[in-house]
Parts: structure tokens; sequence; C-alpha cells
């Protein structure tokens, strides 16, 4: 009997005060998706960095095809046959999508140098392969995050690798561009790559996956072939309790009276005017297809562009926002889409992360007070259950979770009346999803105007009061109540000629 593609047999990893990996097995086979679940900080992505050649396990062994590897560093793995399609992009911003996509594997001339023309060619083949649209020659800083994505997929799939690890693909993607990868990852199964696939959405896993591991505080829990899962079976053995009742009762006591915010604009996106308001109690929802102007929209309320004749007013009072110092001075907090690159600052500490927005309210005579600073991040830590073996661990180095509670924590610091919050659960487990909606929920009752803006109809739905949908950059529906269906949804956003020119 031939060996497994990948054997992973008895991994062991700690870092200092976290025994990350315990013991744990993990097998793909030829021509198998394997998917792999669990929490944020249950360990599937050391796992997968060990894999990779990033972390060395502190015992454990690793066989491919039979044979022991012993990684020493990321280019040991990827000579190897490992690939992996990051949930943080590996792209480097300022160079040419055809330069990462051969980062670490130029194409050569007989004299040494870099041969361009060799290097533009394998892009556009690889491209092309993942289908999409892109010039080789232009930087990845100015594509949206979607193509980026793709560009990440398509430059491993460059290096040829036997077993690709996805860890959370679709989490940017469009609904066409997730069932384009999905063509990808089954096309690459069929000549036997193994593939292991990594995601919140459990519904995706259930639809791709052959067999699926369930991993819990650093150990496997179990892996069973894909027909003996449900989805609440997995989320049950994921957090090990019951979520049936995910989304948190919405509120009774809105006021429509009480205005909290108000927004009047001409968006660029569009030339049309916007305007929409919040009361008091209620968390209102952003919705629509994809690129519709929704996020141009509330980048605005921080300051950062995308509209003119722009009137703001907080509690009644009107507001100048010409940039996000002013938006905070104002009150007003975003929670970006992208918490890697807009959301943290991943080389300083989690204390430094969660004060950034508060250091001069804790400054006097030019010192930070540090036991004022102290206290303050011990209650916001144990607010959210933000898991750091210490407050000076570096925001890189956290779970995709706890790098979104670092966001929201920096925010909270700065007691907001105005929180934006852009795809607020993009690659979340469950456990820390409900979290993030029971925030809203406590904000919106706390007199702070919650706005959410989620491609997640089901999540939008259960999060929002209200609903505005958008499509071509206007709002063509304002949904509330029973009307408030994913059926009632689709049909403004795809609306052509139906567009609110009331106050909402």
């Amino acid at each position: 009997m031939s060996p497994p593609l990948l054997s992973l047999q008895s991994i062991v990893k700690s870092f200092p005060g976290t025994l990350a990996l315990d013991h744990v097995d993990f097998i793909c086979q030829h021509g198998e998706i394997h998917g792999l679940v669990g929490e944020n900080g249950a360990g599937k992505s050391t796992l997968m960095k060990i894999l990779a050649g990033i972390h060395r396990p502190d015992h454990g062994k690793i066989f491919l095809n039979g044979l022991e590897q012993h990684f020493q560093n990321h280019s040991d793995a990827r000579k190897s046959g490992i690939g992996v399609v990051y949930q943080e992009l590996s792209l480097l911003p300022e160079i040419s999508v055809a330069e990462n996509i051969s980062m670490g594997i130029w194409p050569r001339k007989r004299c040494g140098i870099i041969d361009r023309k060799a290097m533009i060619r394998r892009a556009n083949t690889a491209l092309q392969e993942v289908g999409i649209d892109v010039e080789a020659h232009v930087l990845v800083k100015s594509l949206p995050m979607p193509l980026r994505q793709m560009v990440e997929i398509a430059k491993v799939l460059t290096q040829k690798p036997k077993v690709i690890v996805f860890d959370e693909p679709t989490s940017a993607l469009s609904k066409d561009e997730v069932d384009r990868l999905f063509t990808i990852i089954c096309d690459l199964k069929s000549k036997g790559n193994g593939i292991i696939f990594i995601s919140h959405r459990l519904e995706e896993v259930l639809h791709l996956a052959d067999r699926i591991t369930v991993m819990k505080d650093g150990q496997k829990v179990l892996t069973e072939q894909v027909s003996s899962f449900d989805k609440n079976r997995l989320i049950s053995l994921m957090v090990g309790r019951d979520v049936s009742k995910i989304f948190p009762e919405k509120s009774n006591s809105s006021d429509r009276t009480h205005l909290i915010f108000e927004y009047h604009a001409r968006l660029q996106f569009s030339g049309k005017h916007v305007h929409f308001s919040v009361a008091h109690g209620e968390v209102l929802g952003i919705g629509g297809l994809q690129g519709q102007g929704q996020l141009e929209m509330l980048q605005s309320i921080f300051g950062l562009g995308g509209c003119e004749d722009l009137t703001i007013l907080v509690h009644g009072r009107e507001t100048e926002l010409r940039n996000p110092v002013q938006a905070i001075r104002a009150g007003i907090a975003l929670v970006p889409d992208n918490r890697g690159e807009e959301g943290i600052f991943p080389a300083l500490s989690a204390r430094d992360n969660l004060t950034a927005s508060t250091l001069k309210r804790r400054q006097q005579y030019g010192f930070i007070r540090k036991r004022d600073e102290k206290n303050a991040i011990e209650r916001i830590t144990q607010q959210l259950s933000l898991k750091l073996t210490s407050t000076s661990q570096t925001a890189e180095s956290l779970s995709g979770g706890n790098m979104q509670k670092l966001v929201l924590g920096k925010w909270l610091l700065a007691e907001p009346q105005v929180m934006v919050m852009l795809e607020p659960t993009k690659g979340v487990d469950v456990a820390v999803k409900q979290q993030i909606y029971q925030l809203m929920r406590e904000l919106a009752s706390c007199g702070v105007a919650v706005i959410v803006y989620t491609s997640d109809l089901i999540e939008l739905i259960g999060v929002s009061d209200r609903v505005l949908v958008m499509n071509h950059g206007c709002i063509t529906a304002e949904l509330s109540g029973e009307e408030l269906t994913e059926e009632n949804i689709m049909q403004a956003a795809v609306s052509s000629d139906d567009i609110l020119e009331t106050e909402v």
C-alpha cells in the first residue's frame, strides 16, 4: 500500500506561556481535499506554518510520499512541494504582479540576470490559469483586494506544489470569484494534488471537502468523512457548546425621533446624492452586491474621501471631516475590511495597538500615565476575551480573530459615538462572530451609532434593525421587520430603476 501524500505525526509546538499544538496527527492523501476547521487559536495556523517551514516543531515528524522531511525554512518547504495561500496576503504591494509571482523563483538568462520577458510570460500564464484579466506589469497596490487574492493564488500555483494549503482563500472574493476558485481546486484534486482547505465558512468546507479534521485548543478532536458532518455538528465540535442562537435579540426600543448620526453627500462613485440616518438603539446594515459604492460611502464617514458636498451630523451637530484625524476627534471609528494592512500596526505590540487612538488622552505633561494605560488595557482585554501571552506580544503573531479583537479594542478605548464596521467578521470563527454581534448590540443600546457593511446576507439580516441596499452608488431600498429577507435584499440589489430619494 502506497504511503499518503502528506503525513504529520505527533506534532508539538510551544510558545512562551502557550502550548499551541499538543501531539497533532494529520494526513492528506493524493487527490484529496481535506478540510481543516476550528476556532481562532485552535492551532490550525500554527500547524500549517510548521508544514510551510515558518516554524519548526518541538517534537514530531513530517513525511511527504513516505519520506521524512526536515524543513529549516519556508524555502525548503516550497522546494519540497508545499504551497500556501495565506489569509493575510504575502504579496509585496510596491512591486508588479509579475515580480510577485516570480518572487524567489526568478527566471534568468545565461548571464545570470533576470529574464524580464520570461517573467511576464510566466505571470500571464499564471493569471490566465486562475481566470483573471490583470496586466502583469501593474503594481499590486493598484489592485482591489479580490484581485490581489487571485494573484496570490496564481503565485502559489506557479510553484507547482504537491500539497496546497488554502487558508481562508474566499474571505475577499465575490461569488463568481469563489466559483472560479472552487473550479481550480477541483481541477488540482483531479491531477492528484493534496488540498488542505481552511475556512470559517463552514458551508464551503462541507461543499468541497472529502474529509474534515476538527481542531480545538491545540489538539485534533477528530477526522471523519464529510458525509458524517453537518454545520451544527461541526460548530458543536469546534466550540464545545451550542451556538444555534448566534445572533442576539434585536432592539425594540430604537427611537427614530432621536437621531445620533446623519449623512448627506454626493458620491463620486455614481454622482448621486445619498442621505441616511441612524437612530438611538439601532444597528444600521448596508447591503447590496459587492462594489456598488458601499465602501466608498462608509469610508467617507472616516474622512477618507470618495464623496463631495459632504455633511455629517453627530447628535445634531455638524462635523467637518477632511481626514481621519478629524473623524477621530469627532468620535467616529472605522473597523476596516482589511485589518492586516489598515486596522493594525503588525510589528507593534498589542499594548501599542490598543492605545494607538487614545495616546493624547492618557498623557500628562508629555508623559503617558502608565497606571491609567495598564488599567484600560486590562479592562478591554477582559471585555473582549483577547488571548495574549503578554501585552508585549506583536500584533502580527496573533490569530485572525484576536487581530480583529485588537482593532475593536483600540476603538472601544476611544469611546466612539459612531462605529463604522466593514466586513467585521471576515476570517474569524463562529465564537468570535458571536462576540462581535453581541458587541454591536451593546454599543447600539449605549447610544453609539453602529453602521455595518457585510456581504454575508444571513449576517446582514441577523445583526441589523434596518438595511439600506445599494446599487450603482444609490440606495434602492430600506428594509426592516418582516420585509428584511434575502429575497428582498437581492431584488433591490439588482434593481436598475428603483432609487430611494427620500430620507432614510
